[in-house]
């Protein structure tokens, strides 16, 4: 009995210390495959600071290329501009320094160097041909303004002049008709296109005796009048 219970105990012993050899083992292994872990997170961090670095190269590098190229115009001719100076000039604000306010075509526009004007139709055609320039002024120039002031006319402002060139002359899209009469069986369908006149504005000039340049030293900044 004493040598059954001792091999009993030793056999018990045997058991303790496999089990206290598989724990060891099992903790190094984890431990090993942690580092290898950590070591992959590192390297993949590493992975993706370098491709965004290589990103932000590449859009620098566009952007570049983009500064170089020259003005972009959109499809109906007029010069691109950034959303935020859209917003900018439907509040109000002159664009390159000058805006004027004119009657054409029995319309009000208000218009800026470059822009783009679509009016009905202009005649005589002979008169309004396409190439020919035209100056608004007088009593068609109804306001205008600059970042330093601005010319109500009464009704025109006099000695404002606005340079128009007539660019293309064509019809416009088409608008559709549809009238339809309920429990008449009847209905019609008509489409519509007006013929209009395109209209670039090539300078907008304040009377002689309202131009004001800025001429400063430093912070200091005098308003120069030139001579009528």
């Amino acid at each position: 009995e004493n040598a059954n219970a001792d091999g009993y105990q030793q056999h018990g012993e045997f058991e303790v210390e496999e089990e206290h050899i598989e724990e060891a083992e099992f903790e190094e292994i984890a431990a090993t495959d942690g580092d290898e872990i950590g070591d992959d997170e590192d390297d993949d961090e590493a992975q993706h600071d370098e491709e965004i670095l290589d990103d932000d190269e590449d859009e620098e590098g566009d952007d570049d290329d983009d500064d170089d190229e020259g003005p972009v115009y959109t499809t109906t001719g007029a010069l691109h501009r950034p959303k935020s100076e859209k917003i900018a000039l439907r509040a109000g604000y002159p664009a390159g320094g000058q805006f004027a306010v004119i009657h054409l075509a029995g319309r009000q526009h208000k218009v800026t160097k470059d822009d783009l004007l679509v009016v009905n139709k202009l005649k005589p055609v002979a008169h309004w041909c396409v190439g020919s320039t035209h100056t608004i002024k007088d009593d068609d120039v109804l306001l205008m303004g600059n970042q330093n002031k601005t010319l109500v006319g009464l009704p025109g402002v006099r000695g404002g002049e606005v340079d128009v060139m007539v660019e293309e002359i064509t019809r416009d899209k088409t608008l559709i008709i549809f009238k339809k009469r309920r429990r008449k069986n009847s209905r019609r369908k008509n489409g519509f296109r007006r013929q209009v006149t395109f209209l670039r504005v090539l300078d907008v000039r304040m009377p002689k005796g309202e131009e004001v340049g800025n001429v400063g030293d430093g912070d200091v900044e005098q308003e120069v009048r030139v001579a009528a």
